[in-house]
């Protein structure tokens, strides 16, 4: 029987009614549901956290954000925080020669629990290195701040090799570039004369940049002079981020090494009590920048080679002359080279021992003609001491040595090694612009070319460690 129902049928209700009752249900959940919390505004400053962020901000990259709102001021403050802390990059991702990382940190909760807690003052305070370097090389960024905002200076035309006495118008060129960094006056009763003052003048600034302070205008000064005041100021800056790296207090005990300037220093009671000049590593086998510990006092080592100076150097060296093995008292054991401990091995007579990814160690060495070099960026990554008796004679004093017993020690010619009950923290670092004893500024090469790196990895498009050269060690093989 045919069903009294059509097969199907449909309803239609008009759209606009559709919405409406849609509207009508929305409405319904949410007068059911409890309104949704505001967020709640940030405290406003207090007149005296606000004091103190605005001082805090003086003098730095972001004092144009003192007369800011609460937020904007707060958001310099952690920015100012990050770069005093050294927070901005991560060193080994620019050089994986940079080992020297300062612990990470969330700058942003710190500032707010600082404020919570009442402890504002002491957490700023607390940001920027205290050390007198860092403070002397502060000023130095003042100063060369406003030579750049100035102009900075002209480069001197010519080439021409300038002496007293000399007379023409480079004379006055270099009269008026020396001045504009303190270093002389501008004027005199006949400006392009070359005139006593003048050559203490340019004698002043070579002993300021590492350079023969014979008063006399030759090449190298000359290049030194026509460094821009722009790339002096970025080194000053570059040396300024480096110190952020550091830990805010060094041990008053600790050997000091300074790759730029080439020098090293013992302290105890946290003064200098042995200072030496030191051999680093050529511009293509740079010493690394590491915090590490001298743990141990070996005599007379031999010296294993390193695979790659082995393959590189001596082997070939052998292929031309079959006894250049036993000339140089080289034996091979086990497939590796040795050097045996003698007059001839090149870690000379005394090594100190330290923890290090990069196989280096501190050593002495019978080429002691080096130290009397300016330039001592010569080995292959090691650091050889110009005075290593010396350092082990005092390292061992603790333990009960005289220098007879390092002395009869050395002489024995037997390999010893001496562990060192305490051991000395080591930070190794590279340093090209640096304040003396009486506070001048030094400013050395960049051997290395880390400053202009490192200026450029802090720049507006951060270098990319995939894009930069690679350089390393191969005094030893590094440790695995």
């Amino acid at each position: 029987m045919a069903s009294m129902f059509p097969i199907s049928f449909s309803v239609r209700v008009p759209v606009s009614l559709a919405a409406a009752a849609g509207a009508v249900f929305m409405a319904a959940v949410a007068w059911a549901q409890p309104p949704a919390p505001t967020p709640a505004a940030p405290p406003a400053l207090s007149a005296a956290d606000r004091a103190l962020m605005v001082q805090a901000l003086r003098d730095t990259e972001e004092a144009a954000a003192t007369g800011a709102e609460d937020a904007q001021l707060k958001a310099a403050v952690v920015r100012h925080a990050q770069r005093e802390l050294g927070q901005r990059l991560r060193p080994s991702a620019v050089d994986r020669m940079w080992a020297v990382q300062p612990p990470r940190r969330d700058v942003a909760a710190e500032l707010a629990a600082a404020q919570a807690g009442g402890r504002l003052g002491s957490w700023l305070a607390a940001l920027s290195p205290t050390n007198r370097q860092y403070r002397l090389l502060q000023a130095a960024e003042r100063r060369y701040e406003a030579m750049v905002a100035a102009g900075g200076w002209t480069s001197l035309p010519g080439k021409a090799k300038l002496k007293e006495g000399d007379r023409s118008a480079e004379v006055e060129a270099l009269r008026v570039r020396l001045s504009a960094e303190g270093y002389g006056q501008s004027t005199a009763p006949e400006l392009d004369r070359f005139d006593p003052a003048l050559t203490a003048a340019l004698a002043a600034f070579q002993r300021r940049h590492n350079l023969t302070d014979d008063g006399v205008l030759g090449p190298e000064t000359r290049t030194a002079l026509n460094v821009p005041a722009q790339a002096r100021l970025d080194q000053i800056r570059a040396n300024l981020e480096r110190w952020r790296w550091m830990p805010r207090n060094l041990p008053a005990e600790r050997m000091m090494v300074d790759i730029g300037g080439q020098r090293a220093a013992l302290f105890q009671g946290g003064r200098p009590i042995l200072r030496m000049k030191i051999v680093v590593g050529d511009p293509k086998h740079h010493t690394p920048m590491f915090i590490s510990k001298i743990n141990a006092v070996v005599f007379n080592p031999p010296w294993l080679v390193p695979t790659s100076i082995a393959s590189k150097e001596i082997w070939p060296k052998v292929r031309r002359d079959p006894g250049y093995l036993a000339r140089g008292d080289y034996i091979v054991s086990s497939g590796r080279l040795i050097q045996q401990p003698g007059p001839k091995n090149s870690l000379g007579q005394l090594k100190f021992d330290l923890p290090s990814p990069f196989g280096v160690y501190l050593h002495d060495t019978p080429s002691k003609g080096a130290f009397g070099k300016r330039n001592r960026a010569l080995s292959h990554g090691c650091m050889r001491l110009e005075k290593p008796r010396d350092l082990a004679v005092i390292l061992l004093a603790r333990q009960g040595w005289s220098e007879a017993d390092v002395d009869q020690a050395i002489a024995a010619g037997a390999t010893r090694r001496v562990d060192l009950k305490t051991t000395v923290p080591l930070y190794v670092s590279y340093w090209t612009v640096v304040a003396d004893e009486a506070g001048e500024i030094d400013f050395k090469s960049d051997v290395y070319g880390w400053d202009r790196k490192l200026a450029a990895a802090l720049g507006p498009e951060p270098v990319r460690r995939a894009a930069l050269p690679r350089t390393g060690t191969d005094c030893a093989d590094p440790r695995r």
